[in-house]
């Protein structure tokens, strides 16, 4: 078989010889079997019509289609026209809106010459952090002295409603972080700090639409300080030692803000005791950095005691860099 044939016919069933008288009462109907019939028979006889398979009807559709047909496509081909016609003025508003690209900076040049996003492009940030008074976030303080004029950093305080009271202890926190810009100048980084009973779990909201959060403050500084200065972005350190060292203690940070037992916490000390070593700092060398911050603020909020010669120093350096000493 070559192609298709044509669909076979039906002989009707019964045939009638006479016609039949219907009622009068109901509402008439064409007889649509009979209309068919005889307006096949008739165009057959005056041979206007010719029985055809249907590949021979395609294709004689498509040479003559139908009007709706060509109204569609017609609509089609306008409405390309006009989305290409948005794409040349999109691409227009991208050129004249386009902002210096960041520079990139060679291998063995000062970290403190490499730009910054946030910093560059003056964008105003917001985030959310929600934090359980009785793990208050002394990181955002921190930062907050730190960054100083490098970028402004703006905390607002809310309480949530499964809140009913903050502690007294909070007092000192409270007015460390709380926001004291000049007017008309307002801070490249918003924070809205919401009490919350969360625990040990401090979030930050990325995105509220879908829900996406930032646990634990540990991992919260590690965002922050990709919207810091970037001499305090580890990451962008020359030495892939270093920003490797300061993940490590990043993670016994997050691990003894979670401890639940004396025994582990004195081994994740010991472990930041030998990180130290005989440096100033956690991460080396004698500047501050994200590493110091986590562990300071774990440390301030455990109030752990007995510590050594070696952390109890390193804590008085950490407090006269931040000037944050007087924190209970």
């Amino acid at each position: 078989m070559n192609g298709p044939n044509t669909m076979y016919r039906m002989r009707p069933i019964i045939k009638l010889t006479e016609e039949l008288e219907l009622p009068k009462c109901m509402y008439r109907m064409r007889n649509i079997q009979q209309a068919y019939l005889n307006s096949r028979v008739e165009l057959q006889l005056s041979n206007k019509i010719q029985p055809s398979s249907i590949s021979e009807q395609v294709k004689k559709f498509l040479k003559c289609p139908l009007p709706e047909m060509t109204a569609l496509e017609n609509r089609q081909e306008a409405i390309l026209a006009q989305l290409a016609d948005l794409k040349i003025q999109l691409a227009t508003l991208r050129s004249q809106l386009k902002q210096t690209p960041v520079p990139e900076v060679k291998q063995g040049t000062d970290t403190s010459s490499k730009t910054c996003n946030i910093l560059q492009n003056g964008v105003i940030h917001d985030v959310v952090i929600n934090a359980s008074p009785e793990y208050p976030p002394y990181s955002l303080a921190a930062l907050r002295r730190l960054w100083g004029d490098g970028l402004k950093l703006g905390v607002h305080c809310h309480v949530h409603s499964s809140i009913t009271n903050l502690p007294k202890s909070l007092d000192c926190f409270l007015s460390l972080v709380s926001s004291n810009f000049e007017q008309g100048r307002s801070p490249l980084l918003n924070v809205t700090l919401v009490w919350k009973n969360v625990g040990a779990d401090t979030e930050l909201v990325v995105s509220p639409m879908k829900h996406v959060t930032v646990k634990g403050e540990v991992n919260i500084l590690r965002y922050l300080s990709r919207l810091g200065p970037p001499r305090y972005n580890y990451e962008l350190g020359t030495d892939p030692a270093t920003s490797a060292r300061v993940d490590g203690i990043l993670d016994i940070c997050y691990t003894l803000a979670r401890s639940r037992t004396v025994k582990e916490q004195q081994s994740l000390i010991r472990s930041l005791n030998s990180q130290l070593g005989k440096s100033q700092f956690l991460a080396g060398g004698d500047r501050i950095s994200v590493a110091d911050i986590a562990a300071w603020s774990v440390l301030k909020q455990r109030s752990l005691q007995g510590l050594s010669a070696n952390m109890n120093k390193w804590l008085q350096n950490c407090s006269q860099v931040l000037r944050l000493g007087k924190i209970p």
